[in-house]
């Protein structure tokens, strides 16, 4: 059987891909192990017991791609056939609500603490709060802007994910925490030097927590996608920096806050 550790490092050798990407595949090829229908259905079971049918089916599609490049490139003898089937089931988008985002920057203020990098723990999460919900990026791409990205009240950065350029205008209240955040940063990030991944992860959970307000840092962007759709219909997409023209309504609109959208009978009774 063939290694798809191996036949990964092939396959990216042979890409021009993010580093996002190539930490994917690297990381689902490396889980599954070897190359062969029993060993991949395996694999995809045990994972549609842990994670979402939607991250399962992007899992089983890497690893497709990877046999299939193999095949096309006969560096093995058979096909790229029998995988199991995935159905993604998606559930309703949930959001924060207007009022939700304000009590996240009320509760910021009230923080006291410093982390060890020397970043005030409420500045850290203001601005967390403020410029992922009005950049829409992703988190990856939020704690990589640098002072650079920003002119003025514009940001401008391009997305890893999809190389395409981003432009937006930041509100003052959102410029006001970037720049506070910027004069105390070692190294130009804005967010990106306060701390590793597990502890803004940790961070943030504690913050929502003690909020009350359940949900994760993934719902600043959906979020603001949400409010701008109920002030600007199709615009939802354009702040989000999607291609497909229905991903935003699929899985980051929550639709029982657009409620123009949402199909009503009429009143019955009184």
């Amino acid at each position: 059987m063939e290694s798809l550790t191996a036949l990964a490092k092939q396959y990216l050798a042979a890409r021009n891909v993010s580093a996002q990407h190539e930490k994917n595949v690297t990381r689902v090829a490396e889980k599954c192990g070897e190359l062969s229908a029993d060993r991949i259905n395996a694999y995809l079971k045990a994972r549609l017991q842990a994670v979402s049918t939607i991250t399962a089916k992007t899992e089983r599609t890497i690893l497709l791609c990877l046999w299939r490049w193999a095949w096309d490139n006969k560096l093995v003898e058979q096909p790229p056939r029998g995988i199991l089937r995935i159905k993604p089931i998606r559930k309703p988008t949930k959001a924060w609500t207007e009022e939700q985002c304000r009590l996240l920057l009320t509760r910021t203020a009230e923080m006291t603490g410093v982390l060890r990098s020397g970043a005030r723990l409420g500045s850290f999460l203001r601005c967390w709060v403020l410029l992922g919900y009005e950049a829409g990026a992703r988190r990856g791409d939020l704690f990589s802007l640098r002072a650079e990205d920003f002119d003025g009240d514009a940001l401008r950065w391009t997305q890893h994910k999809t190389g395409d350029p981003i432009n937006k205008v930041l509100t003052k209240a959102c410029i006001a925490a970037v720049r506070e955040m910027l004069a105390v940063s070692p190294d130009g990030t804005v967010l990106g030097w306060v701390c590793g991944q597990r502890q803004q992860m940790r961070i943030m959970r504690k913050f929502l927590d003690d909020c009350g307000v359940g949900g994760s840092s993934k719902w600043l962007r959906r979020s603001g996608a949400t409010h701008i759709e109920i002030r600007e219909p199709g615009k939802a997409r354009h702040h989000l920096g999607h291609r497909t023209l229905d991903l935003a309504a699929k899985a980051y609109i929550d639709w029982t806050q657009v409620r123009r959208e949402m199909p009503r009978t009429p009143e019955l009774a009184g």
